[in-house]
This record gives structure tokens, sequence and C-alpha cells, in this order.
């Protein structure tokens, strides 16, 4: 990828000559991109977050935008995107899996254009090289395949983050030539910015490390007039514009201290996973991308640190471990936010940082054998995710209850939003369907938040005794408990117990951390 490739054809007396330019390779890679994330992509029934995102896409705009601000950490924005989506193109799994996948192949030109502000901001000689191959570490790369089949905000923020990384190299070649940063450069930022804090909750930490990664060169001297007002001007319109969110997601802030998650430092060791090649998906082959991948991860550290002052590596070495370490000392000090796929969008940097080492080795021989490692090796494992089966078998739970529930038997749904991933499989179910303590989201049920989520209550044992003794279930034949990560939502078992208390358990069939079992009448 880093000069002119031939392929020749011997047999018919004459050479084809194929050369790889710019537009021809992002071409082929976008290509490559959307044939992987198509893969597979109805394949699996939709789990849990992405049923969350479907029920949302369905509500009106008004609910969008006062109602569910109360109880998702999200902002609304995404799902207001879903929600013209699905008008359009329908709301099937395909249908709405289908946004991301398009916003996801839209990260590889951009992400192209950026390899080509980096060189020439810190020139490798390779361009075509450092381009290619950060483009398809970007296509291929395992988290951003599955985070690509996924109607969630992720793709979004991803793309937002690379537009913005563009702006921001732009504006830093622009100023290193003394000038202000074309409108346009500005622009790209600002934009890129704004969609970056209104996609995640945790977009502020991206946001800060853009702005941290820009303020070096945008106070290098010579002092330029015009570049501190276009700055100042910019930065004011890009805070302007995210206090109406920032309102939105803090008026949730007072039960994040129940949040499920938990930190500890061992959990950083997950960063060197998420740049590399997920658990979940190694095998053999794979395990070889991972080991390339890490030794380049070293050499771009090495180099950054031996590089003399502030330059375009060290900007991005900061847009890609930035956000990281923020999460990673909110999470210590104040309350846990770091996980994983939140910080899928610094695979971005990475992969540029990843590319950028090995375009700029001087041997040859190492420079084939390192790209075609991690391309011969990625390349299968991508496919073999976008294939993967379900996390979550909602449509194995849905067809063990179709055969076995009785039209006078009830099937209890706990927590409650278990209903929307069987909901979303299409299939109804016999019997009586009740979700446990009422149908979601549970936001005036007075109860436990285990989750650090009000729209999904638990009940104390008090209230599970009084829902297992009610006279109105008393003659129901029996009551199918439907139960999801009970460590989180019913860590002692209380609705199992008060059930057990009136009536005869059955055998417990179990999917992962989904659980069904039947409570028969004595």
């Amino acid at each position: 990828m880093d000069a002119a490739s031939f392929l020749r054809a011997p047999a018919t007396g004459y050479r084809v000559k194929a050369r790889v330019t710019p537009l021809r390779l992002a071409v082929a890679l976008i290509f490559l991109a959307l044939a992987v994330r198509l893969t597979g992509l109805s394949s699996r029934p939709m789990w849990l977050d992405e049923a969350f995102s479907a029920w949302f896409s369905t509500q009106s705009f008004h609910y969008l935008w006062h109602i569910l601000p109360t109880y998702e950490a999200h902002p609304p924005l995404y799902y207001s995107l879903l929600k013209c989506w699905r008008f359009l193109f329908g709301g099937d799994a395909v249908a709405l899996r289908s946004i991301s996948v398009v916003l996801g192949v839209a990260t590889i030109p951009v992400l192209i254009a950026v390899a080509d502000e980096h060189e020439r901001l810190c020139p490798s000689g390779r361009p075509l090289l450092r381009a290619g191959l950060a483009a398809f570490l970007a296509a291929c790369s395992p988290m951003l395949v599955i985070l690509d089949q996924e109607p969630r905000p992720y793709p979004l923020l991803i793309l937002a983050y690379t537009t913005a990384i563009l702006g921001l190299l732009r504006l830093s070649r622009q100023f290193g030539a003394g000038g202000a940063g074309d409108w346009r450069s500005w622009a790209l930022l600002g934009a890129g910015t704004e969609l970056t804090l209104w996609s995640h909750s945790l977009g502020v930490l991206y946001a800060a490390c853009l702005g941290l990664a820009l303020l070096p060169a945008w106070l290098k001297r010579p002092t330029n007039r015009a570049r501190f007002v276009r700055g100042i001007a910019v930065g004011i319109a890009v805070v302007a514009a995210y206090v109406p969110c920032l309102v939105l997601i803090s008026g949730r802030a007072q039960d994040w201290s129940t949040n499920w998650l938990a930190w500890s430092p061992d959990m950083l060791l997950q960063l060197l996973v998420l740049y590399t090649v997920p658990v979940e998906a190694l095998t053999v082959g794979s395990a070889v991308a991972a080991l390339a991948m890490a030794l380049l991860i070293k050499r771009a550290l090495s180099s950054t640190y031996a590089s003399d002052g502030w330059n375009a590596d060290r900007s991005m070495l900061l847009l890609w471990l930035g956000p990281p370490m923020f999460a990673a000392l909110i999470s210590a000090f104040f309350i846990p936010v770091f996980l994983a796929r939140t910080l899928s969008a610094t695979l971005i940097p990475a992969y540029l940082m990843i590319a950028g080492a090995i375009a700029r080795s001087d041997d040859a021989r190492e420079r084939r054998i390192i790209t075609a490692a991690i391309c011969i090796t990625l390349l299968p494992c991508a496919f073999t995710v976008a294939l993967r089966p379900s996390a979550e078998r909602w449509d194995l739970l849905s067809a063990y209850l179709s055969r076995n529930v009785s039209a006078d038997d009830q099937v209890w749904l706990y927590p409650a939003d278990s209903a929307l991933p069987l909901d979303a499989i299409g299939r109804k179910l016999p019997g009586t369907v009740r979700p446990i303590p009422e149908p979601f989201p549970t936001l005036g049920f007075k109860g436990p938040i285990r989750a650090g989520w009000p729209a999904t209550v638990s009940l104390t044992p008090a209230q599970a005794a009084e829902f297992a003794s009610d006279p109105k279930v008393k003659d129901v034949p029996a009551i199918w408990l439907v139960t999801r990560q009970s460590g989180i939502f019913d860590p002692r078992n209380d609705v199992p117990a008060a059930l057990a208390q009136v009536r005869r358990a059955g055998q417990v069939q179990e999917w992962g951390y989904i659980n069904v079992t039947p409570y028969y009448r004595r």
C-alpha cells in the first residue's frame, strides 16, 4: 500500500498495471467496511440495549426531549435521528441497525482524510501505507464491527470524533504556516466537537481532550489576532450549544451513585484488549494481529515520547489516551463511568498512531511482513465477529415460553425492561405477560433502584411477598418467572423466595444470565 502495485499476467503476454491511488484505496476500503458490517446483520435477535433503542425510537419527540432525559443517561439526539430513520426505512432489526452501518462506513473516508493531514504534519514518506492501514484497521476492527451492527449511539460518537480530529489537524497545519485557520477547518472542529458532546454523556471527556490538544498550536507564536478571535468565537458557540444537553443529562445525576458499574485499577487492562483484539474474538490467527498491533503501539508511544515539542503525534496521543485516563480518574474519585465501549472512539487516533508507526519503518521487509500479518489475520476475524451468535438468547427464551406456557398461565418479567427484547422478537406469547413491578419504564413505582436507572425499579422483600400472595393470581395454574441479571436486580432472590412460599417451583431453564422458572399452584 506504500507504492504502486502491479498485477502481472505472463500467460497472456502483457502486463496489467493497477496503480493504487488514494481514491481507489478509499473506495476499496469503504466497500470492505460495508461488506463486513452487512455480514450477519439479520442473524441475531436484538439484545437488551438494542431493544431500548428500538423502543425509544417509537416514542414522540416530546417524550424523547422531555421525559426520556429524566431516566436515560444518553442525550436524546441519537434517538431522535433513529426515529427519523425508522420513519424512512422501517423498524425491524436490520432497518434499525443499518443506520449504524452507514455511520460506521462513513467514518472510513473521514479517517483517510485525517491520515492525510497527519502525514502532512508528521511525514513518514509513505502516505498510502499510513492511510490504508489505518482505514483497514477501522474497517476490520472487531470492536467497531460489533458497534456498527447495533442501533446504539457509539457509531455517531466515533464519526463525530473523527470529524473533529480532522478539523483539529487542519487547523494545526494552518497555524504552523502562520495562518488563523480557515473557517472550513474551524467548522469541522466545532461541528465535530458539538456532535461528539451530543452523542454521548461522556462526550465531554472527548471534547476536553480536543480542546487541550489544540491549545498549544492555537497559542503558538507568532501571535495572530484573527486566530484568537476565531478560536474564542467557535469555543463560545460550542459551549452555548452544549448547555441544553448538559442540563438534560445533569437532571438524572442524582442516581448515578447507584450505577451498576464498578471500578478497580486492573480494569485499565481492558484498554489493551480494546486497542488490539477483544478476548471473545481472539483466535490463533487474530492473536498474530493482536501481537503485531501491541508491538506497534509500543513503538508509537516510544517515538512520540522521544519527539521534541508539541506536534501532531503528541496531539494524537492525547486524543487517544486522554479520554480513558479521564474516565479512570472520575471512576476512582467520584463515580464509576469506565466502560470499554464508551471509549471506542479513541480507536481512531489509536489506529492512526499504529499505522504511522509501521509507515515510518525504514525496513521495507519489516513493513511488508507486519502489514501482511495484520491484514491477513484480522480480515477473517472481522467476518467471524460479524457472524457471532447473540450474546442474549431472547429468541430461545421466547420459543421455550411459546412451547410450555398455557393460555391460563402468567409470565412474569423481572425486571420490567425484559419485556422490550421479548417484544422485539415479534412472537406473541401465550398466557398473560406481566412486567414486574409494572410496565417499563417503572418511573412511578417506589422501590430499590439497584442499577442506577429509575426506569427499572426492583422490589423489596415485602413488595415481593405482596405480589406473590396477591389474591388475583391465586388461581393461576403456573407463574413463569423470567429473571435477568439477578445479581444486580434481585441479589437476595426476594421474588423467587416469595413465590416459593406460596407455590411449588419447577425446573429452572437458563440462557446465560437469563433464567425462567415455573411456579405451579399447590
